[in-house]
C-alpha cells in the first residue's frame, strides 16, 4: 500500500468525520475554526476547519473504520488491507524516525522532533469543509474618522519608528562622507603683498627657523662691525684670528 492511498483514505474520512484513529501510529483530528478578525481589524477571514495529529496509542477497534477504508479502495479482504495498512505505518514510522519527516501528499507533512513526538503540519491549500466552499477573506476599508486609536495608534508609531531609523542612517552616513573627502589647504591673505599664502607656508616659519634668521642677521652685523670698527673690536677679533704667538710677534 502507498503512502498516496494512505493520504486519501485519511483525507476521506477527516471531511466526514472530526476524527480518524490510526493503529500504532495515532489521531487526526479537525475543527472547526471561527471566523476572525485581523490584527488591526480591516480584515475578515473565512472559518474553516483545522486539521492536527496527536500521538497516541490507538486500539485495532478504533481503527476498523480507516481499516474498512483502505479495504474498500485497495479492493482488498479486511485482513489484507490490515496487512498492507500495517506495512505502510512501519514505513511511515520509520522515515519520521530517521528524516523526521514524511510527506502525505494532498495532506501535509507528518514531521518528528528530537525526542520522537509526531506532529502534523496541513497544506496552506488543505480543504476538508465542503460547507466552506466559495468562502473568502473580506477587506474592509475603514475611513480615518472610523478607525479604531489603536490601529491610529499603531500606524503612528510604525511611521515614527520609520523615520527614526532612517534619521539614524543618515547620521551614520554623514561620518563616512567626511572621512571620505580629503581636506583642502588652508588659504590665507597676506595683508602685505595681497598674495595668497597657504597654510603649509606658514608652518614653515616655526621657532627653529626663526632662531637661524637671528642668528644669521647677527653674524652679517657683527662682521660689518668689525669691517668698519677694526680697532675698536680688536680685542674681540684678536684671539680668534691670531695664535699667541702671534699675536707676540705683532706686539698685542
Amino acid at each position: 500500500m502507498e503512502i498516496t492511498l494512505f493520504s486519501k483514505c485519511v483525507k476521506d474520512l477527516i471531511v466526514e468525520n472530526d476524527r480518524v484513529d490510526v493503529p500504532y501510529l495515532g489521531t487526526f483530528s479537525a475543527e472547526l475554526i471561527p471566523a476572525a478578525y485581523s490584527d488591526h481589524q480591516t480584515t475578515i477571514h473565512p472559518p474553516y476547519r483545522k486539521m492536527s495529529f496527536h500521538k497516541h496509542e490507538v486500539s485495532q477497534e478504533e481503527g476498523r473504520p480507516l481499516l474498512e477504508k483502505v479495504m474498500k479502495e485497495a479492493g482488498v479482504s479486511l485482513e489484507q488491507a490490515g496487512v498492507e495498512l500495517g506495512w505502510c505505518l512501519s514505513r511511515i514510522c520509520s522515515e519520521l524516525e530517521g528524516r523526521k519527516n514524511c510527506v502525505l501528499p494532498g495532506l501535509g507533512v507528518m514531521k518528528a522532533n528530537s525526542r520522537n513526538e509526531f506532529f502534523f503540519v496541513p497544506d496552506d491549500n488543505l480543504d476538508i469543509w465542503p460547507d466552506g466552499i466559495g468562502l473568502e477573506t473580506i477587506s474592509i476599508k475603514v475611513s480615518e474618522e472610523e478607525m479604531p486609536d489603536q490601529v491610529r495608534h499603531d500606524e503612528e508609531e510604525q511611521a515614527r519608528k520609520e523615520e527614526e531609523v532612517k534619521v539614524e542612517q543618515e547620521q551614520v552616513q554623514e561620518p563616512e562622507q567626511k572621512q571620505d573627502q580629503k581636506p583642502e589647504p588652508e588659504v590665507t591673505i597676506n595683508e602685505d603683498k595681497g598674495k595668497p599664502q597657504s597654510s603649509e607656508a606658514r608652518k614653515k616659519l616655526n621657532p627653529g627657523w626663526i632662531v637661524l634668521i637671528v642668528l644669521g642677521v647677527l653674524v652679517v652685523a657683527f662682521v660689518l662691525a668689525a669691517y668698519l670698527f677694526p680697532e675698536q673690536l680688536s680685542p674681540v677679533l684678536d684671539p680668534l684670528l691670531y695664535t699667541k704667538e702671534e699675536l707676540e710677534i705683532l706686539g698685542r
